[in-house]
């Protein structure tokens, strides 16, 4: 018999304290995910609650209270596990995808008792929206209160931390170092530190820095404190969230802006080059140079067929391209003639991405140059079958089996566009517009536009399509594949325990 006094790795009974035994793996990492969404959350809101402290602020009262009930739910919760030694690589990926659920649930609650939306839906959307850095929102700055403009934009930045932590962390760190060409493609990441604890560590000495780093330029070219703080928070976590007014008419704010994106969407492991001074590595980077040259070629190409050779039309044209490419969003235009073609191309730069280990979205430079590779090892193979090739970046070998990821990767992504144009062509949609918001989704970018150029607004569309986004959203800001894992795992643990009740079943009725 047990009792009264309950600890967390000990339990009362009539012969004294006996240890309690651990959590299961699965069991584990989903709870601690559902606890640390309830906390991070929670404590997000508390934050913005304070920040309206310095007026009369209208929400700051609900932001406080519901904050705190949160934080505290995620710290009960979070009391209660009792972890294993250590946890599975699927059942870590259920971690982070329980712990984005329960964030986007319990911000979107906050959203709608501090009547930032006016549907409950639209508040899931909105928190959706935050968390995965998609700059599809339906929110107006001018029509929502600081405190409120503070928790979107501090959401959204803690969805590009999450994101890196498990690209740049957990994905490289969990990876098999039985085969010598796996390890050496974790050389790479691993530059950001040989334990998962130290490159997460080394991740929030450089994503924390950038952001104070961003905000002081901002501020100091005129934005102003709390705005330059939130355009800040928008450009590192490459969310797009823009606060009231249009701080990029001015000059200087787009040059600054144009430098953060396109910092923010190189790879976390150039940025720490860069910070520790190792410039000379770089110059071996492929993808990195690709990345550039993507950028220089296509604002070219804007800057040229647009008509305009003047200085406003190519900063224009410098940063829409970035942008995209970084997955940003922030609403911009050229000043010359919009042709349609201009639209295609923001929408392929769109779909690429960034570098592999950034903050931004989309199929990233790193697998479109392993797809371009092994494309020309087929062909090459056509003509000279016995022919033996590995792919190469950086001089180095890749294995097999990350070139038959990258395939099912892009199988996947295209997967997830097809299906989701599908659904929304359906409710409301021309085929266009819904291949352009479901790439749009699935890189977690924005905004949309029209085959014209114009600019399109996502809370015109009606509740059903936008909800239809939210499942694409989370899937391109995890990387499709951890979220699938995690499906295949609930999958078969559903398939096991009714194996196991119909096995009780039929000794039962033998029994009888």
């Amino acid at each position: 018999m047990k009792f009264a006094y309950r600890s967390r790795l000990q339990v009362r009974t009539f012969s004294g304290y006996q240890q309690l035994p651990d959590w299961a793996s699965w069991t584990s990492g989903l709870t601690l995910g559902v606890s640390f969404g309830l906390l991070l959350s929670g404590i997000l809101a508390i934050i913005s609650g304070a920040v309206g402290l310095h007026d009369t602020a209208s929400q700051t009262p609900a932001l406080l209270i519901a904050g705190s009930i949160s934080a505290l739910l995620g710290s009960f919760i979070f009391s209660r596990v009792r972890p294993p030694s250590k946890h599975r690589i699927a059942d870590i990926f259920a971690g982070f995808f329980s712990l984005s659920i329960c964030s986007i649930i319990n911000s979107g609650v906050i959203f709608y008792i501090t009547d930032s939306v006016g549907h409950f839906d639209t508040a899931l959307y909105e928190a959706t929206v935050s968390l995965t850095t998609t700059a599809l929102s339906t929110l107006d700055a001018t029509q929502i209160p600081p405190e409120i403009q503070f928790f979107r934009g501090s959401l959204q930045w803690l969805g590009g931390l999450i994101v890196l932590i498990l690209a740049a962390a957990i994905i490289p760190v969990t990876e098999s170092k039985s085969e010598p060409s796996i390890q050496i493609e974790r050389n790479e990441a691993l530059v950001l530190g040989a334990t998962r604890q130290a490159a997460i560590s080394n991740i929030l000495r450089i994503y924390i820095p950038l952001t104070f780093f961003l905000w002081a330029a901002f501020a100091f070219v005129g934005t102003g404190v709390f705005d330059g703080l939130l355009l800040a928070m928008s450009t590192v976590s490459t969310g797009g969230f823009v606060p009231e007014g249009n701080p990029f008419d001015d000059p200087a704010t787009q040059w600054v802006t144009i430098a953060g994106m396109c910092l923010s969407g190189t790879s976390f492991v150039v940025l720490w080059r860069l910070a520790s001074r190792k410039i000379g590595e770089l110059r071996n980077s492929f993808e990195l140079r690709i990345y550039f040259l993507v950028i220089a070629l296509s604002a070219t190409i804007l800057f040229i067929f647009s008509h305009d050779f003047s200085y406003e039309n190519f900063r224009a044209s410098l940063f829409v391209v970035a942008s995209a490419l970084s997955t940003t969003g922030f609403p911009a235009t050229i000043t010359g003639e919009w042709i349609p073609v201009f639209t295609v191309l923001i929408l392929l730069i769109t779909a690429i991405g960034g570098m592999a280990g950034s903050a931004s979205g989309g199929f990233n430079i790193r697998s479109l140059i392993i797809l371009t590779r092994l494309s020309v090892r087929e062909m090459v193979r056509q003509l000279h079958p016995r022919s033996v090739s590995s792919i190469r970046i950086d001089d180095k070998s890749l294995s097999e089996s990350t070139v038959d990821h990258t395939v099912v990767l892009q199988f996947l992504f295209v997967a997830v566009v097809v299906i989701t144009c599908i659904g929304v062509s359906i409710t409301e949609l021309d085929l266009f517009s819904g291949l352009n918001a479901a790439v749009h989704s699935a890189a977690t970018a924005g905004p949309l536009r029209s085959i014209n150029g114009d600019l399109i607004e996502v809370s015109e569309w009606t509740r059903p399509t936008r909800s239809l986004l939210m499942p694409t959203m989370i899937l391109g800001w995890l990387a499709i594949f951890p979220v699938l894992i995690v499906a295949g795992e609930f999958i078969s643990f559903l398939k096991s325990k009714f194996k196991s009740l119909k096995r009780s079943a039929i000794r039962m009725r033998s029994n009888e």
